[in-house]
């Protein structure tokens, strides 16, 4: 005879029914114990974080903390040595960079529009050229892998090779862009590139022809994850190449040629080589963006609290384009 604690009444086929048991309830002091244990694990948790933030706040913080400060403040070559009893004189830093700006060069309002034309206007014409090379090398032919790595030749030329030889180029009479704009009579031989209104377009190309190729690479990634299905798809209904790249290549691109162009347009706003080493210091009012403004104060007219109010006017502008993407992917995210 079974016991009635196991076993129940015979069922239709003869066989017994289990009967459910409750659960033993557990003792609270095991409980307790597994609610200290975890506890003691999330503790340890966070005491792993603390070199992070420390590092953190070595390294972001107090850095960040101290530009602030020294932007409400007079600090200049005369009281660098004593620079905590420098003279604090409120938001003066940031309206004098508005309005005047350093004694060499632009106020950092016209180095703002300046960095903000070169970035959106290089940004706008490297973007074609950086897909439509994508494009090229994406289908398989003799001697893709060649193209592919003669693309790459302008990206990993050191900055400040690419500079001096766009200067050389863009030497008046003698260099290389002039001679030939004269020989088709396009524009005169003394065209001035490197002074004057024309150093903002001669800046413009030579950062383009250095940077197209980020934009390909970024291009070339994404192409290689769409499926040739799709575009066998739309070849059996009759779409055209022109039609597959409108409807499947760039709507799947979307995502990485948002996330290029951001660090594109960043990039090239926060540029301080390139300027620096075609133009020299002081620049002309054309070329003078703002990184080379805030060096220009800060190191050869050592006004350090009002390059400091550039500096911090920087930071806010590069973050207002890093905030609208990063709210376009949680909006992605959401709708997805």
């Amino acid at each position: 005879m079974l016991p009635r604690s196991t076993q129940g009444e015979s069922g239709t086929g003869g066989q017994l029914a289990t009967i459910p048991q409750e659960p033993t309830p557990v003792p609270s002091s095991i409980l307790q114990a597994k609610y200290t244990k975890v506890r003691k694990g999330e503790r340890s948790v966070y005491w792993m974080m603390v070199p992070a933030l420390l590092l953190l706040l070595v390294l972001v913080a107090l850095p960040f903390l101290l530009s602030v400060y020294t932007s409400l403040t007079r600090l200049n070559q005369y009281t660098i040595t004593d620079w905590l009893r420098a003279p604090f004189i409120g938001i003066d830093n940031y309206i004098t960079a508005i309005r005047q700006g350093n004694a060499l060069g632009a106020s950092a309002l016209q180095s703002v529009f300046v960095s903000v034309a070169f970035s959106i206007g290089t940004t706008v014409l490297l973007t074609p050229i950086g897909i439509i090379a994508a494009l090229l090398v994406n289908k398989p032919f003799t001697g893709r892998r060649w193209i592919r790595a003669l693309f790459l030749l302008p990206y990993i030329t050191p900055v400040f090779v690419n500079a001096i030889t766009w200067r050389l180029l863009f030497m008046t009479k003698w260099g290389l862009i002039d001679r030939t704009l004269g020989f088709l009579h396009i524009a005169s031989k003394q065209t001035l590139w490197l002074i004057g209104p024309h150093s903002f377009w001669a800046m413009v190309i030579a950062d383009v022809w250095a940077s197209w190729p980020f934009l390909y690479l970024m291009v070339l990634a994404g192409l290689q994850g769409i499926s040739d299905e799709l575009y066998q798809s739309a070849f059996i209904d009759g779409a055209s190449r022109v039609r597959s790249f409108f409807s499947i290549t760039l709507p799947m691109l979307r995502p990485i040629l948002g996330l290029a162009l951001l660090l594109s347009t960043l990039n090239h706003f926060n540029n301080f080589t390139l300027p620096f080493m075609m133009f020299g210091t002081p620049p002309s009012p054309s070329a003078d963006v703002l990184p080379l403004n805030v060096y220009v104060t800060s190191f050869q007219t050592f006004n350090f609290g009002l390059g400091s109010a550039m500096s911090i006017i920087t930071l806010i502008l590069m973050m207002i384009p890093a905030f609208f993407y990063i709210r376009m992917l949680r909006l992605g995210e959401e709708s997805a």
